[in-house]
């Protein structure tokens, strides 16, 4: 019986481990905004997005424009050129980290779904626009783009709440684990384990994040550029993961070898 309710905790410290490493990796690359600025700024060079993005900019700032009829077609291929040479701007940069910034707050902070602002960049096009046809181009305040739908709010809200939960689940692992060695019959044994578990369940999500970008490809979205954004950011989530899961694999084999070794130990010292 004491080997067995051993083995339920062990189980339970390994679950609550692997749960608590999950939600400190959502909490620090996603809830965070340095951490999802980080993540995703490699999208800003990611062609299939940005060639996505780039028919959408290209609406929102003639939107934001706001042409009369009769000059919309002699000022359209000046908005074209210009979002087009926009990622070679030297002030491109730094609009588009802004523009994670702010699509951040806009998706955490909001009402709605996932939702990127735009106008950091649209700034930075209508600018160059303005100094094409040598006049001043308003930038907009806000240029929102929708990813995705108001009825993600719940899922948006629940990834927060997750994200603060990695303390607590770690504090569960941690006891659960304590008890699971102190109900075994051998605790070299529980502890080996603990770490063989461990180690299992972390080479089983180191290859669930290397998936992600075939899982991302799944569900249906709101737009090709929602499709695209959702690849481009699943390609720098996975691999980002499994950075974070080579340590646990270490700490679970250390485990592991520790348990074995004082199991060894101990029987080669009672013959």
């Amino acid at each position: 019986m004491r080997t067995f309710g051993s083995a339920i905790l062990g189980f339970a410290a390994v679950l609550l481990a692997v749960a608590a490493l999950c939600s400190a990796w959502v909490a620090e690359n996603v809830v965070s905004e340095k951490g999802f600025v980080s993540l995703v700024q490699p999208l800003g060079t990611d062609e299939a997005f940005q060639r996505e993005l780039a028919e959408e900019l290209g609406q929102q700032v003639t939107e934001s424009v706001q042409l009369p009829d009769a000059v919309a077609s002699f000022v359209q291929p000046l908005i074209t050129s210009a979002v087009q040479g926009v990622q070679s701007l030297p002030g491109y940069p730094q609009a588009w980290d802004e523009t994670l910034e702010r699509s951040h707050t806009q998706t955490f902070d909001g009402d709605g779904g996932v939702t990127l602002d735009l106008a950091p960049v649209v700034g930075l096009v209508t600018n160059e626009l303005g100094s094409a046809a040598g006049t001043e181009v308003p930038a907009p305040e806000q240029s929102l783009l929708d990813l995705g739908s108001a009825e993600q709010r719940e899922e948006i809200d629940f990834t927060a709440k997750a994200a603060n939960a990695w303390p607590y689940l770690g504090l569960g692992a941690g006891i659960a684990a304590v008890l699971s060695l102190l109900v075994a019959r051998s605790r070299a044994g529980a502890l080996a384990w603990m770490g063989a578990g461990a180690l299992l369940a972390g080479g089983a999500l180191w290859l669930a994040a290397g998936s992600l970008s075939a899982l991302a490809g799944r569900p249906a979205y709101s737009s090709a550029l929602a499709e695209t954004f959702a690849a481009a950011f699943a390609a720098e989530a996975g691999p980002s993961l499994q950075a974070w899961t080579l340590p646990f694999m270490v700490g679970a084999a250390v485990l592991l070898v520790l348990g074995l070794l004082v199991r060894a130990i101990a029987g080669s010292g009672r013959r």
